[in-house]
Protein backbone atom coordinates (compact mmCIF):
# COMPACT_ATOMS: atom_id res chain seq x y z
CA UNK A 1 0.00 0.00 0.00
CA UNK A 2 1.42 3.39 -0.99
CA UNK A 3 0.13 5.03 2.15
CA UNK A 4 3.36 4.37 4.03
CA UNK A 5 5.44 6.23 1.45
CA UNK A 6 3.04 9.17 1.35
CA UNK A 7 3.14 9.62 5.12
CA UNK A 8 6.66 10.95 4.77
CA UNK A 9 5.19 14.24 3.52
CA UNK A 10 3.12 14.86 6.66
CA UNK A 11 4.26 17.21 9.37
CA UNK A 12 6.71 15.62 11.84
CA UNK A 13 4.09 15.49 14.60
CA UNK A 14 1.74 13.62 12.32
CA UNK A 15 4.38 10.99 11.63
CA UNK A 16 3.83 9.72 15.16
CA UNK A 17 0.38 8.62 14.05
CA UNK A 18 1.73 6.49 11.19
CA UNK A 19 1.09 3.12 12.78
CA UNK A 20 -2.48 3.83 13.82
CA UNK A 21 -3.41 5.42 10.51
CA UNK A 22 -2.01 2.44 8.63
CA UNK A 23 -4.14 0.12 10.78
CA UNK A 24 -7.18 2.35 10.41
CA UNK A 25 -7.14 2.06 6.63
CA UNK A 26 -6.26 -1.63 6.42
CA UNK A 27 -8.90 -3.73 4.64
CA UNK A 28 -9.30 -7.28 6.01
CA UNK A 29 -8.71 -10.06 3.52
CA UNK A 30 -12.07 -11.49 4.60
CA UNK A 31 -13.96 -8.35 3.54
CA UNK A 32 -16.59 -9.07 0.86
CA UNK A 33 -15.23 -8.64 -2.64
CA UNK A 34 -17.55 -7.81 -5.54
CA UNK A 35 -16.87 -9.55 -8.82
CA UNK A 36 -16.94 -6.78 -11.43
CA UNK A 37 -17.63 -7.90 -14.99
CA UNK A 38 -17.66 -5.13 -17.57
CA UNK A 39 -20.72 -5.09 -19.78
CA UNK A 40 -19.68 -4.43 -23.39
CA UNK A 41 -22.53 -2.15 -24.36
CA UNK A 42 -20.37 -0.90 -27.22
CA UNK A 43 -20.21 -4.31 -28.86
CA UNK A 44 -23.87 -5.03 -28.32
CA UNK A 45 -24.94 -1.74 -29.86
CA UNK A 46 -22.65 -1.79 -32.89
CA UNK A 47 -23.32 -5.47 -33.61
CA UNK A 48 -27.07 -5.60 -32.90
CA UNK A 49 -28.29 -2.01 -33.06
CA UNK A 50 -29.65 -1.98 -29.52
CA UNK A 51 -28.72 -2.81 -25.92
CA UNK A 52 -30.55 -5.47 -23.95
CA UNK A 53 -30.07 -3.71 -20.61
CA UNK A 54 -33.18 -1.53 -20.80
CA UNK A 55 -32.05 0.75 -17.97
CA UNK A 56 -28.79 1.55 -19.72
CA UNK A 57 -30.43 1.76 -23.15
CA UNK A 58 -32.61 4.56 -21.82
CA UNK A 59 -29.59 6.31 -20.32
CA UNK A 60 -27.67 5.84 -23.56
CA UNK A 61 -30.30 7.17 -25.95
CA UNK A 62 -31.79 9.91 -23.80
CA UNK A 63 -28.86 11.20 -21.75
CA UNK A 64 -25.57 10.18 -23.36
CA UNK A 65 -26.52 10.51 -27.03
CA UNK A 66 -29.43 12.89 -26.41
CA UNK A 67 -31.23 11.23 -29.32
CA UNK A 68 -34.68 11.38 -27.75
CA UNK A 69 -37.02 9.07 -25.88
CA UNK A 70 -35.80 5.48 -26.08
CA UNK A 71 -38.92 3.98 -27.67
CA UNK A 72 -39.55 6.52 -30.40
CA UNK A 73 -38.95 5.66 -34.10
CA UNK A 74 -37.02 8.89 -34.69
CA UNK A 75 -34.73 8.00 -31.80
CA UNK A 76 -34.05 4.60 -33.34
CA UNK A 77 -33.35 6.27 -36.70
CA UNK A 78 -30.88 8.68 -35.10
CA UNK A 79 -29.07 5.84 -33.36
CA UNK A 80 -28.84 3.91 -36.63
CA UNK A 81 -27.21 6.87 -38.34
CA UNK A 82 -24.66 7.05 -35.52
CA UNK A 83 -24.04 3.27 -35.62
CA UNK A 84 -23.39 3.26 -39.37
CA UNK A 85 -21.31 6.42 -39.59
CA UNK A 86 -18.03 5.56 -41.29
CA UNK A 87 -15.91 7.51 -38.81
CA UNK A 88 -17.63 5.92 -35.82
CA UNK A 89 -17.20 2.46 -37.33
CA UNK A 90 -13.47 3.14 -37.54
CA UNK A 91 -13.41 4.42 -33.95
CA UNK A 92 -15.34 1.37 -32.78
CA UNK A 93 -12.88 -0.91 -34.57
CA UNK A 94 -9.99 0.87 -32.85
CA UNK A 95 -11.77 0.50 -29.50
CA UNK A 96 -12.13 -3.23 -30.04
CA UNK A 97 -8.42 -3.51 -30.63
CA UNK A 98 -7.48 -1.34 -27.63
CA UNK A 99 -9.97 -2.94 -25.24
CA UNK A 100 -10.05 -6.50 -26.55
CA UNK A 101 -9.30 -7.82 -23.06
CA UNK A 102 -10.82 -6.08 -20.04
CA UNK A 103 -9.78 -8.58 -17.38
CA UNK A 104 -7.08 -6.36 -15.89
CA UNK A 105 -9.52 -3.46 -15.50
CA UNK A 106 -12.10 -5.83 -14.00
CA UNK A 107 -9.59 -7.07 -11.42
CA UNK A 108 -8.63 -3.51 -10.55
CA UNK A 109 -12.25 -2.46 -10.18
CA UNK A 110 -13.15 -5.51 -8.10
CA UNK A 111 -10.29 -4.78 -5.68
CA UNK A 112 -11.15 -1.06 -5.61
CA UNK A 113 -14.83 -1.63 -4.84
CA UNK A 114 -13.87 -4.10 -2.11
CA UNK A 115 -11.89 -1.32 -0.43
CA UNK A 116 -14.52 1.33 -1.12
CA UNK A 117 -17.31 -0.78 0.36
CA UNK A 118 -15.18 -1.41 3.44
CA UNK A 119 -14.66 2.32 4.00
CA UNK A 120 -18.27 3.18 3.09
CA UNK A 121 -20.37 0.17 4.23
CA UNK A 122 -23.58 1.22 2.47
CA UNK A 123 -21.86 2.00 -0.83
CA UNK A 124 -23.78 0.41 -3.73
CA UNK A 125 -21.82 -1.52 -6.35
CA UNK A 126 -22.95 -0.58 -9.86
CA UNK A 127 -23.21 -2.53 -13.07
CA UNK A 128 -20.09 -1.40 -14.93
CA UNK A 129 -20.04 -0.97 -18.68
CA UNK A 130 -18.27 0.40 -21.73
CA UNK A 131 -19.91 2.36 -24.54
CA UNK A 132 -19.14 4.81 -27.35
CA UNK A 133 -20.50 8.33 -27.19
CA UNK A 134 -18.93 10.05 -30.17
CA UNK A 135 -16.33 11.66 -27.88
CA UNK A 136 -18.87 12.84 -25.28
CA UNK A 137 -18.60 12.59 -21.51
CA UNK A 138 -15.84 10.21 -20.44
CA UNK A 139 -17.73 8.66 -17.51
CA UNK A 140 -21.46 8.41 -16.96
CA UNK A 141 -22.90 7.35 -13.62
CA UNK A 142 -26.56 6.80 -12.82
CA UNK A 143 -28.37 4.75 -10.17
CA UNK A 144 -26.81 1.25 -10.35
CA UNK A 145 -24.96 2.00 -13.62
CA UNK A 146 -21.42 3.20 -14.30
CA UNK A 147 -20.08 3.29 -17.84
CA UNK A 148 -17.04 4.66 -19.66
CA UNK A 149 -17.01 6.13 -23.14
CA UNK A 150 -14.00 4.18 -24.34
CA UNK A 151 -13.63 6.33 -27.45
CA UNK A 152 -12.14 8.87 -24.99
CA UNK A 153 -9.29 6.51 -23.92
CA UNK A 154 -7.45 5.66 -27.14
CA UNK A 155 -4.23 7.51 -26.36
CA UNK A 156 -3.18 11.20 -26.57
CA UNK A 157 -1.95 10.79 -30.16
CA UNK A 158 -5.14 9.20 -31.49
CA UNK A 159 -5.75 10.90 -34.89
CA UNK A 160 -9.38 11.91 -34.28
CA UNK A 161 -8.47 13.75 -31.08
CA UNK A 162 -6.24 16.39 -32.63
CA UNK A 163 -9.05 18.48 -34.09
CA UNK A 164 -11.45 17.94 -31.19
CA UNK A 165 -9.44 18.41 -28.00
CA UNK A 166 -6.75 20.70 -26.62
CA UNK A 167 -3.39 19.26 -25.72
CA UNK A 168 -4.04 19.46 -21.98
CA UNK A 169 -7.23 17.42 -22.52
CA UNK A 170 -5.57 14.81 -24.75
CA UNK A 171 -2.87 14.23 -22.16
CA UNK A 172 -5.39 12.38 -19.94
CA UNK A 173 -7.06 10.39 -22.73
CA UNK A 174 -5.11 7.16 -22.41
CA UNK A 175 -6.28 3.68 -21.41
CA UNK A 176 -4.25 3.68 -18.18
CA UNK A 177 -6.51 6.47 -16.90
CA UNK A 178 -9.67 4.37 -17.19
CA UNK A 179 -9.77 2.64 -13.80
CA UNK A 180 -9.13 5.86 -11.87
CA UNK A 181 -11.83 7.65 -13.87
CA UNK A 182 -14.36 4.89 -13.18
CA UNK A 183 -13.82 5.24 -9.43
CA UNK A 184 -13.65 9.02 -9.55
CA UNK A 185 -16.97 9.19 -11.37
CA UNK A 186 -18.71 6.78 -9.01
CA UNK A 187 -17.42 8.39 -5.81
CA UNK A 188 -18.50 11.83 -7.03
CA UNK A 189 -21.95 10.53 -7.89
CA UNK A 190 -22.37 9.09 -4.39
CA UNK A 191 -20.77 12.06 -2.61
CA UNK A 192 -21.91 15.06 -4.64
CA UNK A 193 -20.61 18.45 -3.65
CA UNK A 194 -24.18 19.54 -2.95
CA UNK A 195 -24.59 16.73 -0.40
CA UNK A 196 -21.35 17.19 1.56
CA UNK A 197 -20.67 20.92 1.22
CA UNK A 198 -22.39 23.38 3.54
CA UNK A 199 -21.26 26.45 1.56
CA UNK A 200 -20.09 27.21 -1.98
CA UNK A 201 -16.84 29.04 -1.22
CA UNK A 202 -13.37 28.26 -2.53
CA UNK A 203 -12.41 26.65 0.78
CA UNK A 204 -15.42 24.32 0.56
CA UNK A 205 -14.46 23.23 -2.94
CA UNK A 206 -10.81 22.72 -1.99
CA UNK A 207 -11.80 20.50 0.94
CA UNK A 208 -14.33 18.62 -1.22
CA UNK A 209 -11.72 17.91 -3.89
CA UNK A 210 -9.25 16.95 -1.17
CA UNK A 211 -11.72 14.42 0.22
CA UNK A 212 -12.28 12.89 -3.20
CA UNK A 213 -8.55 12.55 -3.87
CA UNK A 214 -7.91 11.16 -0.39
CA UNK A 215 -10.61 8.50 -0.80
CA UNK A 216 -9.44 7.69 -4.32
CA UNK A 217 -5.94 7.09 -3.00
CA UNK A 218 -7.21 4.73 -0.33
CA UNK A 219 -9.40 2.92 -2.84
CA UNK A 220 -6.71 2.62 -5.53
CA UNK A 221 -3.49 2.45 -3.49
CA UNK A 222 -1.41 1.12 -6.39
CA UNK A 223 -2.34 3.89 -8.82
CA UNK A 224 0.10 6.81 -9.10
CA UNK A 225 -1.15 9.84 -7.19
CA UNK A 226 -0.73 12.07 -10.23
CA UNK A 227 -3.08 9.83 -12.23
CA UNK A 228 -5.73 10.01 -9.54
CA UNK A 229 -5.49 13.81 -9.64
CA UNK A 230 -5.52 13.95 -13.45
CA UNK A 231 -1.95 15.27 -13.69
CA UNK A 232 1.38 13.89 -14.82
CA UNK A 233 4.52 13.50 -12.69
CA UNK A 234 5.89 16.89 -13.62
CA UNK A 235 2.64 18.60 -12.70
CA UNK A 236 2.42 16.80 -9.38
CA UNK A 237 6.02 17.85 -8.73
CA UNK A 238 5.05 21.46 -9.40
CA UNK A 239 2.24 21.25 -6.84
CA UNK A 240 4.54 19.78 -4.22
CA UNK A 241 7.20 22.40 -4.85
CA UNK A 242 4.76 25.33 -4.85
CA UNK A 243 2.28 24.46 -2.12
CA UNK A 244 3.35 27.38 0.08
CA UNK A 245 3.25 29.80 -2.86
CA UNK A 246 -0.23 28.64 -3.86
CA UNK A 247 -1.56 29.09 -0.35
CA UNK A 248 0.07 32.51 -0.01
CA UNK A 249 -1.50 33.61 -3.30
CA UNK A 250 -4.98 32.45 -2.26
CA UNK A 251 -4.68 34.40 1.01
CA UNK A 252 -3.12 37.44 -0.65
CA UNK A 253 -6.03 37.71 -3.10
CA UNK A 254 -8.54 37.06 -0.27
CA UNK A 255 -10.08 34.24 -2.27
CA UNK A 256 -10.29 31.53 0.39
CA UNK A 257 -13.86 32.38 1.35
CA UNK A 258 -14.93 33.71 -2.03
CA UNK A 259 -18.19 32.33 -3.48
CA UNK A 260 -17.64 34.12 -6.82
CA UNK A 261 -18.25 31.54 -9.60
CA UNK A 262 -15.64 33.18 -11.83
CA UNK A 263 -13.00 32.95 -9.12
CA UNK A 264 -13.96 29.35 -8.37
CA UNK A 265 -13.77 28.32 -12.03
CA UNK A 266 -10.26 29.73 -12.34
CA UNK A 267 -9.06 27.64 -9.39
CA UNK A 268 -10.90 24.36 -9.89
CA UNK A 269 -11.98 24.40 -13.54
CA UNK A 270 -10.19 22.55 -16.31
CA UNK A 271 -7.70 24.37 -18.49
CA UNK A 272 -4.06 24.49 -19.60
CA UNK A 273 -2.99 25.92 -16.22
CA UNK A 274 -4.40 27.52 -13.05
CA UNK A 275 -5.01 31.17 -13.91
CA UNK A 276 -4.00 32.65 -10.54
CA UNK A 277 -0.70 30.75 -10.53
CA UNK A 278 2.06 30.54 -13.14
CA UNK A 279 1.67 29.05 -16.60
CA UNK A 280 3.83 26.15 -15.41
CA UNK A 281 1.09 25.09 -13.01
CA UNK A 282 -1.40 22.36 -13.90
CA UNK A 283 -5.08 23.13 -14.04
CA UNK A 284 -6.85 22.67 -10.71
CA UNK A 285 -3.49 22.92 -8.91
CA UNK A 286 -5.18 24.46 -5.87
CA UNK A 287 -6.84 21.15 -5.00
CA UNK A 288 -3.42 20.03 -3.77
CA UNK A 289 -3.87 22.36 -0.79
CA UNK A 290 -7.29 20.80 -0.10
CA UNK A 291 -5.80 17.32 -0.26
CA UNK A 292 -3.11 18.30 2.23
CA UNK A 293 -5.72 19.80 4.56
CA UNK A 294 -7.66 16.54 4.52
CA UNK A 295 -4.54 14.43 5.10
CA UNK A 296 -3.47 16.55 8.03
CA UNK A 297 -7.01 16.62 9.42
CA UNK A 298 -7.18 12.81 9.37
CA UNK A 299 -3.73 12.54 10.94
CA UNK A 300 -4.93 14.79 13.77
CA UNK A 301 -8.20 12.84 14.19
CA UNK A 302 -7.20 9.20 14.75
CA UNK A 303 -10.77 8.14 15.60
CA UNK A 304 -12.30 9.71 12.50
CA UNK A 305 -13.64 7.21 9.98
CA UNK A 306 -13.85 7.79 6.26
CA UNK A 307 -17.60 8.24 6.54
CA UNK A 308 -17.08 10.78 9.34
CA UNK A 309 -14.68 12.65 7.07
CA UNK A 310 -16.97 12.63 4.06
CA UNK A 311 -20.00 13.76 6.05
CA UNK A 312 -18.20 16.59 7.84
CA UNK A 313 -19.68 19.46 5.86
CA UNK A 314 -17.97 22.29 7.71
CA UNK A 315 -14.86 22.97 5.63
CA UNK A 316 -13.71 25.70 7.97
CA UNK A 317 -13.73 23.23 10.87
CA UNK A 318 -11.63 20.80 8.83
CA UNK A 319 -9.16 23.59 8.13
CA UNK A 320 -9.05 24.55 11.81
CA UNK A 321 -8.61 21.03 13.15
CA UNK A 322 -6.08 20.08 10.49
CA UNK A 323 -3.69 22.79 11.77
CA UNK A 324 -2.83 23.06 8.10
CA UNK A 325 0.60 24.36 7.30
CA UNK A 326 1.69 24.30 3.65
CA UNK A 327 4.95 22.57 2.91
CA UNK A 328 7.64 24.73 1.43
CA UNK A 329 9.10 23.68 -1.91
CA UNK A 330 11.38 20.67 -1.86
Amino acid sequence: MKRGRLLCYLLPAALLLGACTEKRYRVPASAPAPDIRIQRYDREFFEKGSIGDSAFWQIYTENIMQAGEAGLPETRAYMEVFRNDSDMLQVWSDCQQQFSDTRKVERQLSAAFKRLCHYVPDMPVPVVGMHLSGFGLSIVSAPDRLSASIDKYLGPDYPYYEDLFYGYQRRRMHPQQLTADYLNGWIRSEFTNESIMARQRLLDYLVYEGKILFLLQLTLPHEPLERLAGWDKTQLGWCRANEQRMWDRILEYEHLYSPDPLVLSKYIGDGPFTVYFTEDSPSRAAIWTGYQMVRQYMAAQPDCSIMDLMMQTDAREILRQSHYRPEKGR
